[in-house]
């Protein structure tokens, strides 16, 4: 609410100013919006032979075979081991409005301000009731815990009205700009999994991130971004900090426990552990632990191939890593070993470093090529629930330390664009062909790593892949009738036996209105791994859009 009477004050400051009233010539004052309103209901498409999973969770024997029927919302830790997260076919996937106003005042060459003032509102969903809360309610009721999660998510998720951007550019010179407050800086060039745009973090709680615009999943961060041109060059450097101004939850991207319905399913964990309560160690308010600092160096090799060369310090965003554990004391004054009091996780620091190259291939082959790779050397990483990897403080012989591993991760994109004119498809325009490869290594894992370290905590048959960590995408898209159409295809295949494919219809509908209808079809062969973890989430989803 703070932030929301802030944004307030900051619009109508502006909005009453004289200059912004036109009473200086050169001054100029813009302010458009949206309303939009989207829809979605869950329905089993190709991949299931249009079968619904079933929702459903079993005890498993000494050999991991299903003994007999459970409720993992009562018994979230094995042996009650779920085979999906979902509700029936049918049940609302999402149903999200938003309102969006955005204004910009220039009162002169050298001084702009920008602001967006964002609200939205969600219905709760059943499928919330799957949200793995930090401490989970105590009743013994499955449907007042159900409650409780569809609670939690809709409260701290799902309801939003906040200053969501605010800041100055400022020119003093032809050669020196600076941007100023609360904003997202974009870093990159391959898009979908971000290897280098990792200065804001993400939201992608209320639904299935690559499927939304990054604009609308980043976190605005508060920013100081300095531009420096070289014009001689044809280079320039560019500066950002973030000195950690915002809540300490949103420097770090969303964890995906805390929803049900876009969230990841209940873990897979072999252990009996039983966990009290989650304590997220987000980054504190403090120079030390939250000040993060980048510089990009970009620039142009030929007319037609540019580069970029980039550095960054931050905080490992996601997934949160367990770092240490307290267990429960019995009344005999020993320690349970398979209870937890207090689980800890945190997101520990780390360099990220990379290029990225972009050029133009002319005829015949007129083709688009991107290409982006990014390296972690100190990259955290989780391991199995039961690892043997840890130790006791030797000052409190109730906690324990895990021995979590820094590993060096490389990950490289390769992006090629092409726009095909296919007249038996479309006779009057391009269509745009996308191709994207993207792999990630991990060299210096032993043996021992392969056996222990998982890629999210706690679903431990999701096994980090030393060398063969592949996504393949493809996407096509064209419009007809002068725009008025615009179908698109993504299709992403996750090694070795999981991805989606997603068709879309967007229709414009005069100057205000937008459509826009999405089918997605999940597959994948084991529910806890890579895009299997939404296997039962095929969805038909419906925007509609105002524009004013």
């Amino acid at each position: 609410m703070r932030n929301f009477f802030s944004a307030c004050l900051c619009l109508s400051l502006i909005l009453s100013s004289p200059l912004a009233t036109g009473q200086d010539d050169e001054s100029t004052l813009s302010v458009n919006g949206y309303l939009k309103l989207q829809t979605g209901v869950f329905v089993p498409m190709f991949s299931d032979m249009f079968q619904a999973h079933k929702n459903e969770a079993f005890i498993l024997d000494m050999n991991d075979e299903p003994q007999e029927r459970c409720d993992p919302i009562m018994s979230p830790q094995k042996p009650c081991y779920p085979s999906s997260h979902g509700q029936e076919a049918g049940s609302l996937s999402m149903f999200r409005s938003t309102l969006q106003l955005e204004g910009e005042w220039t009162p002169s060459e050298y001084v702009s301000v920008h602001a967006i003032l964002r609200g939205v509102r969600s219905l709760m969903i059943e499928a919330d009731g799957y949200a793995q809360m930090p401490v989970p309610s105590s009743s013994t009721d499955p449907q007042v815990r159900r409650d409780a999660a569809m609670k939690f998510v809709h409260e701290n998720f799902y309801t939003e009205f906040d200053l969501r951007e605010f800041y100055i550019d400022a020119y003093p010179t032809d050669w020196l700009s600076f941007r100023l407050g609360r904003q997202q800086v974009t870093w990159g060039e391959t898009g979908q999994y971000r290897l280098l745009d990792v200065v804001n973090p993400s939201d992608n709680t209320w639904h299935f991130g690559p499927l939304e615009s990054f604009e609308d999943t980043r976190i605005p961060l508060w920013i100081a971004k300095a531009l420096i041109e070289f014009a001689d060059l044809d280079q320039s450097l560019e500066i950002v900090w973030v000195p950690g101004l915002d809540r300490p939850e949103d420097m770090v991207t969303r964890p995906l426990t805390f929803a049900g319905v876009w969230g990841l399913p209940y873990s897979n964990t072999p252990s009996p552990f039983i966990i009290d309560e989650k304590v997220f160690l987000y980054p504190e308010n403090s120079i030390e632990d939250t000040m993060r600092i980048g510089l990009r160096w970009k620039g142009n090799l030929t007319p037609s191939m540019t580069y970029s060369l980039v550095y960054y310090y931050t905080h490992q965003m996601s997934p949160p890593i367990p770092l240490y554990f307290d267990l429960i004391r019995k009344a005999d004054g020993s320690y349970d070993s398979n209870h937890m009091e207090r689980l800890y996780l945190g997101f520990p620091r780390q360099h990220i470093a990379g290029f990225t190259v972009d050029f133009t291939l002319e005829n015949p082959i007129g083709a688009v090529v991107k290409l982006e790779a990014a390296v972690e050397p100190n990259r955290t990483y989780p391991q199995l629930s039961d690892t043997e990897r840890k130790h006791v403080d030797p000052n409190n012989e109730q906690r324990y330390y895990f021995d979590n591993p820094q590993l060096m991760a490389v990950s490289y994109a390769l992006v090629v664009m092409r726009p095909t004119m296919l007249e038996f498809l479309n006779p009057t325009q391009n269509i745009t062909f996308v191709f994207q490869f993207i792999h990630t290594m991990v060299p210096g894992m032993t043996v021992e790593d392969e056996a222990n370290l998982v890629e999210i905590p706690g679903f431990n048959d999701y096994k980090v892949r030393k060398w063969d960590s592949m996504k393949f995408v493809f996407a096509a898209f064209t419009n007809y009738l002068h725009g008025m159409l615009t179908p698109k295809v993504i299709a992403a295949y996750v090694y070795p036996d999981n991805g989606f494919v997603a068709a879309s219809l967007a229709v414009r509908l005069g100057v205000h209105w937008r459509l826009n209808f999405t089918a997605t079809d999940f597959f994948g062969a084991d529910g806890y791994k890579g895009a299997g973890l939404f296997r039962d989430r095929d969805e038909l989803n419906l925007s509609i859009l105002c524009q004013f």
